[in-house]
Parts: structure tokens; sequence; C-alpha cells
């Protein structure tokens, strides 16, 4: 059957709604297991879960939204398609080797990465039907003004995607690496949690259509000292596992203290400061909150953690998993 990027139809899962994950994604040397910058459980476990959603769950699309992409104001979702203007998104000119037209192009938005970093090819199908349902679906209660873009997907998305679902062992596998649609949705413009949350309970809907909706940020993201931990050898800064800890306790615990306990964090006096340091800005941490909001209260389970420098590669589930160690 031939695809067409303008249509999808969409069916209602046959197991009921579908589990929800959040990746730690790192760099784009986390897609090379053999790099000293990679987190080798991390790697492993989002391999796991991958297979899992390949071979059981076998999802008709997927939706990510990543730490590197928020829109220009408080109340703003993009959701990316293909199309010219994507050109205003290449970085380093650097340019994905479709192998098809309707192709998501990849952004290699990183900077001084060893040269094969900006050779790795990753092939996945975009959806425009698909990404214009996401826009209805958001812009429904007038919350959010949603909107289609013409952009790939960045590293945040295609890196831990690659990991998961791809073969890291070549640089291009000239052909489709997922067979399902791959969309990305953005952050909103702004560092506020209940806007994120209410983002995720607007998107959960596409669990029970089959769809499969991975976020990707990090439990712990601090890049100043992640430069500095580099330059000195640190190993570990003190308030990584402290961090790790905290949002795993919060994350798992009583599904309606959550979302309060989420807001608390920027303002607590005995949270504010550790928060602070663990996101100094918060782009990579609100993945994780709007993953919480898909759950629809669901259980949230910690499938990995792991501390290194100022990082943090946590990955959560939530909702019912067959499998053991997921």
């Amino acid at each position: 059957m031939s695809y067409s990027i303008d249509e999808f139809h969409f069916r209602k899962s046959p197991n009921g709604p579908l589990p929800v994950f959040f990746f730690s994604h790192g760099g784009p040397t986390f897609a090379d297991r053999n790099s000293p910058r990679t987190n080798l459980g991390a790697w492993n476990k989002t391999r796991e879960v991958g297979e899992y959603i390949r071979n059981t769950l076998k999802p008709d699309f997927i939706i990510n939204i990543s730490a590197h992409w928020q829109s220009d104001s408080k109340n703003k979702i993009e959701v990316a398609i293909p199309g010219p203007k994507e050109d205003e998104y290449i970085k380093n000119n650097t340019r994905s080797n479709r192998i098809t037209e309707d192709e998501n192009a990849l952004i290699y938005d990183y900077y001084n990465f060893p040269a094969v970093h900006y050779r790795n090819q990753f092939h996945t199908l975009a959806n425009k039907a698909i990404a214009r349902d996401i826009v209805s679906t958001l812009s429904e209660d007038g919350y959010f003004k949603a909107e289609t873009r013409e952009r790939g997907i960045d590293h945040g998305t295609w890196v831990p995607l690659r990991v998961a679902f791809g073969n890291t062992e070549v640089e291009d596998t000239k052909k489709l690496d997922i067979d399902v649609p791959v969309v990305q949705v953005s952050l909103a413009g702004t560092d506020d949690i209940e806007t994120h949350y209410k983002l995720g309970q607007l998107l959960s809907k596409y669990r029970d259509l089959n769809g499969s909706i991975i976020l990707s940020g990090m439990s712990v993201h601090n890049l100043k000292d992640t430069h500095a931990a580099r330059k000195s050898g640190q190993k570990l800064f003190d308030y990584v596992e402290p961090f790790n800890s905290l949002l795993t306790g919060i994350l798992t615990g009583p599904s309606s203290e959550v979302l309060p306990q989420l807001k608390q964090l920027p303002i607590n006096d005995e949270w504010k400061t550790l928060y602070k340091k663990s996101h100094p800005t918060n782009e990579h941490f609100l993945p994780a909150v709007i993953g919480a909001g898909i759950s629809r209260g669901d259980e949230c389970k910690e499938l990995y953690s792991a501390a290194a420098g100022a990082v943090g590669w946590n990955i959560y589930r939530w909702g019912k998993t067959d499998q053991q160690g997921l």
C-alpha cells in the first residue's frame, strides 16, 4: 500500500491506552554505545524500551516532545511538518540524506562534535494529517494556540529514537528506521510547569488511538557545570543524585499530589536551590512534566537512574506494561 503524508486513519488502541515513556537523551554521542560520554545503562534501557514499543505495543504512530524545541510565546505550540521553510533550521550547513520526500529532515543542532555525528542518519516518515489533528486537539478549548511549522526533527528527538529503534552500528541504513510516522511537538514558550502539564493532558487522547508518546529531556541538566566538569575532571556534582531521587519520589507518588509538588519545586524553601542547580533553565525538565500530564493518573515507574557530572539519566514509564523490567 502506498503511503500518503496527507492522510492518516486513526483507530482505537486494541489493548487499551498505550504506556508513555520519558527518556534522558544526552547529546549526539548518546547514539554511540561505546562513547565515553554515553551512559551505557541508559543506552541499554532506551534500546529495551524501543524493542518493546516496536515488537509488543506496535503503535500506529509516534509523538515526541523534545527539550530542544520551544515556541516563542507562552500558549503557543508548534507541530513539525516537512516543507521548504525547514531550511531555516539547518545547522552547521548539514542536511540529512532523505530517501523519500515524505521523510522528516534531521536538524544537527549541536557543535564541535566528531564528524561522524554530522554524517549519522535516521529515516522516519512525517505525517501532515497527524500534525493537523494534533493542532486541532490542542486548540479545542482555547488555552493553546497551536499551528504547524515546516521544520525537521532535532537531536532531542532523533538521537534517542535512533538508540531505541535504529541501527547505531552504521551511519546510514538507507532505509526507514521506523515503519510508522513520527511527529514532533514543541514545548510552549514558557517555563511554567502547569502550562506543560496541561499540554500533556490534551495530548493524552493519542494513547487511546494507538499512538506511542515519548518525552525526551534529562532528569538533571546543568550545561555550565557539565563543561566545568570536563575541564576539571569532577565526576559528580552533589545535587545530581538528590534531585534524581526527589523527581522520582514526586512522579511515582500519589497521582493527586504530582502536579502540586511539581509546582512547588521552584518555590519550596527545601527544594528550590536543588531545583535551580539541577535545571538552571528547565526545558530538559518540562518533558517529564508533560509525561505526568499525559498519564491521567496512571502509575509512574522509574525504569533507570544514574548520575554523572552535572546530568541525570533517569528513564520513566507511565501506564501498564506486561514486560518485566518495564
